[in-house]
């Protein structure tokens, strides 16, 4: 079968959702503003104010901008593409592990969850530093077998960095080599491919190893953050082609996305202008600039169901992205809306799919900001893979045109490179980790927290002020010193979201209570939004923002003490630990206040359920601002 004809695109059907709020006279003021100071020709061209704010240590971080029409212009890159996963199946490989951390596997995981990889060739995400997200990897690769080292015969890792400090993919991809010459699988390097910038840290592990090395651009390029890797890199040209072969071919999704979006060099400046008043995300970042103008700076993203799991891509690229200098943009997802009515009016509700439900209709009502992208699924894979395509081009340009708007370096997170700086070196000091030791400690003695450094960011008189008038003994109640820090907040109206972080993988008991938990204590007691994320994955997407956009977070971190051993190989969760203890150590040096829970284990289920529910009781009859 032949490539598809560019000229034949018109006769596709075309993937294009449709905002619908841009007649609003603010979102055509500054459409109109961003047509006259023609910002898609400095995206495009490189040049001006939009350009200076895509700069990252001397580079133009805009490769992902017109990628799809340069791959669109370049069929062999995509015939490379697809050549590579046939090579792949020919070999025998059956399983693909895809390793790597934030905009490395988030698309990846995004087409994963949503049930598009699928077929006989299956792709797994590990973006974790836990052990037991290894030992699941290793599950999944068995199924079907009791014999490791056949399964292992039929597995491959791809290990992605798309910048330069990232090591999490490499303590993966030296376990799995480990794993391979230990059960003596002929030519190991041939079961690992790595995804990378040149001269990474990941880069300087494939040559010393001898694994085969692609850049992450299809032009061999490195001009793109992670952020951004979906839909024009490898990262997602890669699995789109597993998803989609043998039957479709990889050239219709790119095709039709990149007759959607339309972008591409050379673009004068009348058709640069149409695509500015008629690209729906266009209209988007218009309405959601005007919003932060406002002072709203919450987004409660309400996706359907069907479109669920593209809603932490969305938080990632925005809030890496914008969360700079105390300001940004803050994105929810699975919030509470029937609770959200009694929230400070400082968010708005952003809905995506085929309609709004009655929680969103009820905010409207009561006067908050609701817009809605209306988005539908295409009918077979390649419509699917299609409209994800564009979607993940769509919030792209968003972030570019709200930054622009705002004056925003939506370019490079100097936040997350200074937690990785603590946690390396961290963990690569000598001796055990400097856990905290001074801590308060509940009754039971199981869940030990960390909150010392507090008195810094909320005043030390203010903590002793409210421990007396509560009956809190911060040395032995944990919960206490929760509440004390949520009352200080709320009192001061300093208090805007909850984080609640949970250092292991995201699943099981554990998992569940403090999601369940920490969504009812945000939403309904503290009346705020909530985060509920899990580390170190989300370090890599939402971090950026919690130490340095915009103010007013309260974080929550637990750490296991103990951790599930590995199944095969070595594997330590030091560097989980680290990442851990960096992190809290970072957002300590921006004075923003956070909580290091320390528990046993997976299973200590009571300490949790205790700390918040005792936490929610001594809160009852505070005076909780609101509209």
């Amino acid at each position: 079968m032949d490539e598809p004809e560019v000229g034949s695109l018109s006769q596709e059907p075309v993937v294009d959702p449709i905002f619908e709020t841009k007649s609003d006279p603010r979102i055509v003021a500054l459409v109109n503003r961003l047509e006259s100071e023609d910002v898609l020709g400095q995206l495009l061209e490189r040049r001006g104010t939009a350009a200076q704010l895509a700069t990252e240590g001397g580079d133009i971080k805009l490769g992902w901008l017109d990628q799809l029409a340069w791959v669109v212009e370049h069929p062999n890159s995509i015939a490379t593409v697809e050549a590579s996963v046939a090579a792949i199946r020919d070999r025998g490989i059956r399983h693909l592990i895809w390793a790597g951390m934030g905009g490395s596997v988030a698309c990846v995981r995004v087409l994963e969850q949503m049930g598009i990889l699928s077929g006989t060739l299956r792709v797994h995400t590990l973006e974790s530093t836990d052990p037991r997200s290894l030992n699941a990897a290793l599950d999944k690769i068995s199924e079907g077998t009791s014999n490791l080292k056949e399964a292992l015969a039929a597995t491959a890792m791809v290990g992605v960095a798309m910048g330069m400090t990232s090591e999490e993919p490499i303590t993966h991809l030296q376990w799995f080599a480990d794993l391979l010459h230990e059960y003596e699988v002929p030519s190991p390097a041939d079961h690992m491919l790595v995804l990378t910038l040149e001269g990474s840290y990941l880069d300087k592990f494939a040559i010393r190893h001898g694994v085969e090395r692609r850049a992450v651009q299809p032009d061999g390029e490195s001009h793109t953050p992670g952020r951004m890797s979906a839909p024009s890199t490898h990262v997602f040209l890669y699995p789109a082609a597993i998803a989609l072969a043998p039957e479709y071919r990889l050239g219709e999704v790119v095709f039709r996305c990149q007759d959607s979006y339309r972008l591409h060099p050379g673009l004068d400046r009348e058709a640069r202008n149409h695509v500015l008043r008629e690209d729906p995300f266009v209209s988007m970042s218009a309405w959601l600039a005007g919003q932060m103008v406002d002072g709203r700076n919450k987004v409660v993203l309400q996706l359907a169901p069907e479109l669920a799991p593209i809603g932490p891509w969305i938080e990632q690229g925005i809030e890496e992205s914008l969360g700079k200098g105390g300001e940004g943009l803050l994105i929810f997802l699975d919030q509470d809306l029937e609770a959200a009515q009694g929230w400070n009016p400082d968010f708005v509700v952003l809905t995506i799919g085929a309609g709004e439900d009655a929680g969103v209709a009820a905010l409207r009502a009561a006067g908050h900001p609701t817009a809605h992208l209306r988005v539908s699924l295409g009918d077979d894979v390649v419509g699917r893979l299609a409209t994800v395509a564009r979607m993940f081009a769509g919030w792209d340009l968003s972030v570019a045109l709200i930054g622009y708007l705002s004056g925003i370096v939506f370019a490079g997170q100097p936040a997350v490179e200074g937690y990785k700086k603590y946690a390396r070196d961290l963990r690569d000091a000598e001796g055990d980790l400097p856990y905290p030791t001074a801590c308060a400690s509940d009754p039971t003695g199981v869940l030990q927290l960390d909150y010392l450094d507090l008195g810094e960011s909320l005043g030390s008189e203010s903590m002793a002020r409210q421990a007396s008038e509560l009956g809190v003994n911060l040395d032995h109640d944990p919960a206490g010193v929760l509440a004390i820090a949520a009352k200080i907040g709320l009192e001061s109206e300093r208090l805007s979201y909850l984080d609640v972080t949970l250092n292991a993988t995201p699943d099981g008991p554990l998992w569940d209570l403090i999601a369940e938990a920490g969504t009812h204590f945000a939403n309904h007691v503290l009346r705020r939004p909530v985060k509920i994320r899990t580390g170190p994955r989300d370090y890599h997407s939402t971090e950026q923002s919690e130490v340095d956009g915009p103010p007013g977070v309260l974080s929550l971190r637990f750490l296991l003490n103990e951790l599930e051993p590995i199944q095969a190989g070595r594997y330590t969760p030091r560097f989980l630990h680290a990442q851990a203890l960096g992190t809290a150590l970072a957002m300590k040096d921006a004075g923003r206040p956070v909580l290091l829970a320390m528990l046993p284990n997976i299973r200590a289920l009571e300490p949790v359920k205790e700390l918040f529910s005792r936490a929610e009781a001594l809160l009852q009859g505070t005076a909780i601002p609101s509209h």
